[in-house]
């Protein structure tokens, strides 16, 4: 079994447009142990999100691997691919991506429909317990549209952290945040991964929520320094 609960190995990734070729990834060597917190910074373009996409399994690297554990994703099916990713990672948006139809609760329970098909009682209650871990305990049936933008992204955090996976991936989860309001999301995120014993891969403009990593890398030129 990997001591790594996500790694990626000589990946690359390049764009072609008409006449246009863009390296975006070259040969980056990526490992994260388990329950670590890894950030990653950037220039605006130098490919974290592409890498982060990679990573999670969305798009398939030109060349390289990279393996959830033990398992080299490559050699998954389309379908097999998509349950193991429900339940080993679990993904933060800068933009909450929260079903705005349904209320807090039912935009936490996604998670585990995704990865189970149905939810019971006792599913509904563990998205309830993720809320209340989250300080929205009290927010359970309100819209979307009634939260406040710390608020919304503190239900995509429970949402992702519903199944308890290996690994959360988050991209600039505060980018649409206040700097307070920033502050108090990404520390919940950080004391939540710890305490589940969840590695946790953050992509950040910011340097004082890099900061705060066990270790902090840089992308650029295609590679992570």
């Amino acid at each position: 079994m990997s001591e790594y609960a996500i790694t990626a190995s000589g990946v690359a990734k390049t764009y072609v447009t008409g006449d246009s070729t863009l390296h975006v990834l070259t040969s980056v060597e990526l490992s994260v142990a388990k329950g670590e917190f890894v950030s990653i910074q950037g220039e605006s373009g130098c490919g974290k999100t592409t890498l982060l996409n990679v990573l999670a399994g969305i798009e398939s690297p030109d060349s390289g691997y990279v393996q959830w554990g033990s398992d080299r994703i490559e050699s998954l099916g389309r379908n097999a691919l998509a349950v193991k990713r429900g339940k080993f990672l679990g993904i933060v948006f800068q933009s909450y991506y929260l079903v705005p139809e349904i209320d807090s609760l039912q935009n936490v329970l996604m998670a585990r429909r995704i990865v189970d098909g149905r939810v019971g009682k006792s599913q509904i209650e563990e998205a309830k317990a993720m809320l209340a871990k989250v300080g929205l305990g009290d927010r359970c049936h309100q819209m979307p549209n009634t939260l406040s933008g710390g608020e919304r992204q503190r239900v995509a955090i429970a949402r992702a952290l519903l199944t308890n996976p290996a690994v959360i991936l988050a991209d600039e989860p505060t980018g649409n945040l206040d700097e307070a309001t920033g502050n108090r999301v990404m520390d919940q995120l950080r004391e939540l991964c710890r305490e589940l014993g969840t590695s946790l891969v953050l992509v950040t403009h910011n340097p004082e929520h890099a900061a705060l990593a066990d270790r902090q890398l840089t992308l650029s030129q295609g590679i992570i320094h």
